[in-house]
C-alpha cells in the first residue's frame, strides 16, 4: 500500500509542472508592447538606402548604362522636395 501510495506521488509530480508552464488565467495575456520588435525610423533607412545608391554610383564609374539607371533611381528617391 506504501508502495502505491509513493508511486502515485511520484507520478503526480511531473503532472503539476506540465500544468504550470501554461499562461495564467487571471493575468492574461503578457503586454504586447514588450513583445513586438522594435520598429526601425523610415528615415533612418531612406537615408541608408540614398547612402547605398551612392556608393554604387560612384563604384559603377565605368558602366555608363548601369550608372545612369543608378542616377535617375537615385534623382526619382532620394532628391524628392
Amino acid at each position: 500500500m506504501r508502495q502505491f501510495i509513493l508511486l502515485l506521488a511520484l507520478c503526480a509530480v511531473p503532472l503539476t509542472a506540465l500544468a504550470e508552464k501554461g499562461q495564467s488565467i487571471m493575468f492574461g495575456d503578457p503586454d504586447p508592447v514588450y513583445s513586438e520588435p522594435v520598429k526601425k525610423d523610415p528615415a533612418k533607412e531612406k537615408a541608408d538606402y540614398c547612402n547605398e545608391l551612392r556608393r554604387q554610383m560612384d563604384e559603377l564609374k565605368g558602366k555608363p548604362q548601369r550608372r545612369n539607371a543608378v542616377v535617375q533611381r537615385y534623382q526619382l528617391e532620394c532628391q524628392q522636395r
